[in-house]
């Protein structure tokens, strides 16, 4: 009986709670799939060369953070040069690269950085050994689960700037604005009226703030149901709300109404992105 090919998981940004977590759920795939127990292990563990040189006609993983540039937070070259460094052979058979936007190629460059990982392998091993590698087309909603968001929209677009103002209340007040601009057409806010209409807990509660706070307590649980939609407008509806009422607060320092807002976005922006998801399927991109 021949023996299952190889599996190793590598993680690009250890330092993240979310990334060891997405990795941790690659590895009970794998389990579940395959039946082989697979450790994740971090890029800078002594430990790597010996994963690593173990994967001739096996698959690699790699998960973490990134975007159409890099590949965690390493250029696609530096990171082909560690792995080749480090042991990966020149055998192995494919590459699934678990980072946002990894197969997407930015408009300054002629490759995506999953294929800019998989053309400086094949230079640092001198000859095309048929190595597949796999990138995604958008934002990994929870690091290898069944959902990816689509590049590039509006929202996500907007999601990225408001986490980038990193607190400054004259940026987010712009983008306060720019948030109810997006859904010109109100749908989220006649999507959460249906909501409270329909849900006899909701209208009990006089206060819209209060009705938002109880209505995101109910779509939390949707973090764990790969399968549902929530209505992404109504959520965008929802944050805006939510983050409104901090800037409004007079008894918030400026300091804690950037933190009331990051708790909503760390809250609401999941299901967002959920609500925006294409298929795992849909959203990956081989390259060989």
């Amino acid at each position: 009986m021949s023996s299952p090919p190889p599996y190793a998981i590598v993680v690009l940004s250890a330092y993240d709670p979310a990334v060891r977590d997405g990795a941790a759920r690659v590895a009970q795939k794998l389990f579940k799939r395959n039946q082989v127990t697979v450790h994740p292990i971090p890029l800078e563990s002594p430990g790597l060369h010996q994963t690593l040189s173990r994967l001739a006609g096996g698959t690699l993983y790699l998960v973490g953070h990134g975007d159409d540039f890099q590949i965690g937070d390493q250029q696609p070259p530096n990171l082909a040069l560690k792995l080749e460094e480090e042991g990966l052979p020149e055998t192995v058979a494919r590459i699934h690269v678990l980072t946002c936007m990894s197969g997407v190629t930015p408009p300054q460059l002629q490759e995506a950085p999953a294929l800019r990982l998989r053309l400086n392998l094949v230079a640092l091993y001198r000859k095309d050994t048929g190595i597949r590698v796999t990138g995604l087309t958008g934002k990994s909603v929870d690091f290898g689960g069944s959902f990816r968001a689509i590049p590039n929209h509006p929202v996500v677009n907007w999601l990225d700037r408001v986490r980038d103002a990193d607190g400054d209340l004259e940026i987010l007040g712009g983008l306060l604005d720019e948030g109810n601009e997006l859904d010109a057409a109100n749908a989220g806010s006649e999507a959460f009226q249906k909501l409270v209409e329909g849900n006899p807990d909701l209208q009990q509660q006089d206060e819209e703030e209060q009705q938002i706070y109880s209505a995101i307590q109910m779509f939390v649980p949707h973090l764990l149901d790969k399968n549902a939609r929530p209505d992404f407008w109504m959520m965008l509806y929802m944050l805006v709300q939510q983050m409104g009422d901090a800037m409004e607060d007079e008894e918030l320092l400026d300091g804690e109404k950037w933190d009331s807002i990051l708790s909503s976005l760390d809250t609401l922006e999941p299901l967002i992105l959920q609500g925006l998801a294409l298929s795992r399927q849909a959203s990956k991109v081989h390259f060989s």
